[in-house]
């Protein structure tokens, strides 16, 4: 099986972190081993059977669901005390089996964050990222996003994208009985 590889140098991660990380604890992540030699980290990453999750095959409903699947999922990592502030997350980390974006299919990377941002301003980059600018109905579903993130409360974020998913689902609902009317 292929492995991906990267280091990094000039970073502390602590030990309990590379523990989890490394044993396999929280499953958010994907399975790595890493090499520490005197403050220089050599990351190996398994990805099994998953490839690097491509934004431009997913429909707006796939795009809010993995946002709102990658908030769980950071929940869930600060469960297991890695919390979201202590990696990076990048539509490149994101890895996943075809173009499922359920959470049993989505693995993160782990890469570490040397700044330390704050995860609801990643979820907005994230957002921005993988929302296409050039689709209107898109474009304004990134700006309603940060909008929900500017009062620095998750829940809001939340609460917005599951309301979101519900109109859209609405909408597709709408639209199959619609052509099941027409046949």
């Amino acid at each position: 099986m292929k492995r991906i590889r990267q280091d990094m140098s000039g970073y502390k991660m602590p030990a309990y972190i590379e523990e989890i990380l490394t044993q396999n604890y929280c499953d958010s992540f994907m399975r790595m081993s890493i090499v520490n030699n005197c403050g220089s980290y050599s990351f190996s990453y398994k990805p099994e059977n998953r490839s690097r999750m491509d934004p431009s095959e997913l429909s707006l409903y796939d795009k809010l669901i993995l946002l709102r699947n990658l908030i769980s999922m950071s929940e869930s990592s600060a469960d297991h005390l890695i919390g979201a502030e202590s990696y990076l997350l990048e539509p490149e980390l994101v890895y996943t089996k075809g173009k499922n974006v359920d959470i049993g299919s989505l693995k993160i990377m782990f890469y570490p964050d040397t700044k330390k941002l704050d995860f609801r301003y990643k979820i907005v980059l994230f957002a921005d990222r993988i929302l296409n600018k050039g689709i209107r109905e898109e474009r304004e579903m990134a700006e309603r996003i940060r909008e929900a993130a500017e009062p620095g409360d998750m829940n809001r974020i939340k609460l917005f994208l599951d309301k979101s998913i519900l109109r859209l689902e609405g909408r597709m609902n709408e639209t199959s009985a619609s052509v099941v009317r027409r046949a």
